[in-house]
């Protein structure tokens, strides 16, 4: 198992996501686990319940976060890029 972080930005919305490459050098999956350092304006979005309400106030506005995010883990995360980071593992 394997734990890659990226940091990103969006507009003025700073995330790091976390992905988590599970299997061998043969073949893997990567999986989006989590998000963290949150951060909008450079003031902290702590906590799952502020990172909720924070998500659903933009998706009242028409920007919907979650999907933003999910294409970005996508963008970043592509079995080319995590390859290469698994092909450094002594199994």
């Amino acid at each position: 198992m394997l734990t890659l972080e990226e940091k990103i930005s969006i507009g003025e919305l700073s995330v790091t996501l976390v992905g988590q490459v599970i299997g061998d050098k043969d073949g893997f999956d990567i999986q989006f686990i989590d998000l963290t350092e949150m951060t909008y304006l450079t003031v902290p979005v702590d906590g799952y319940e502020n990172w909720k309400k924070f998500k659903d106030f933009h998706l009242g506005m028409g920007i919907n976060f979650s999907t933003i995010i999910d294409a970005k883990f996508d963008e970043i995360f592509t079995k080319e890029a995590v390859k290469q980071h698994v092909d450094k593992i002594k199994f």
